[in-house]
């Protein structure tokens, strides 16, 4: 059973900013405002797990992308302030719904979510 835990935590902020930094450098910025969320990505504090590639994981996201669409709610992912991704209700995708299965994920810059990839 998966958790619902990600897409209700992103559904119920409506207001606020967090950033994460590492050894005194931002990192990570979480901006909120009304139905928009905004994750920037400046440097990953942690490695990711796994071997999927970060192609595969989108995948995994589908389940939060559709919830988020539901509720109105869209998720940008940014590295160094540059859009990459976005997830839920203002999502276009055209040939990255190819790739993802997923009419609520919008693959922006496949070159800088490989970038990401590395990073993590």
């Amino acid at each position: 059973m998966k958790s619902k835990l990600p897409a209700n935590f992103l559904i119920s902020l409506t207001k606020g900013s967090v950033k994460i930094s590492e050894n005194n450098k931002p990192a990570i910025e979480f901006n909120t405002k009304n139905y928009d969320r905004v994750v920037n990505i400046i440097s990953m504090p942690v490695k990711i797990p796994g071997k999927k590639s970060a192609i595969k994981r989108l995948g995994d996201a589908r389940d939060l992308a559709k919830t988020l669409k539901k509720e109105g709610v869209t998720l940008d992912i940014q590295h160094n302030g540059k859009l990459v991704l976005r997830l839920g209700e203002k999502a276009k995708p055209k040939l990255s719904k190819i790739i993802t299965l997923s009419g609520d994920i919008e693959i922006i810059d496949i070159k800088a979510l490989r970038l990401l990839e590395k990073q993590g």
